[in-house]
C-alpha cells in the first residue's frame, strides 16, 4: 500500500501489518484496503479484535 505517508504498512504472506508506533492515524489506508479490514483500534468490530495484538507485534517486528 503506497498510500501511507509514513510507510508504516508492511506486507506479509497472510496479510498486511501496520506498526502502531509509526502510524499517524491519518486514515488514508482505510479506503484502500481491499477487504475493508483497517480500522482505528477503538472501532475494530468484536469478531476481529483478536487481530489488534497480532498486528501490533508483527508490525513492530517487520519495521525493525
Amino acid at each position: 500500500m503506497t498510500v501511507c505517508p509514513v510507510d508504516c504498512i508492511y506486507e506479509a504472506d497472510d496479510m498486511v501489518y501496520i506498526n502502531p508506533d509509526e502510524c499517524i492515524d491519518c486514515g488514508l489506508c482505510e479506503p484502500e484496503c481491499p477487504v475493508t479490514a483497517i480500522f482505528v483500534d477503538t472501532d475494530v468490530p468484536p469478531q476481529w479484535r483478536e487481530y489488534i495484538e497480532k498486528n501490533a507485534v508483527e508490525g513492530r517486528q517487520r519495521s525493525s
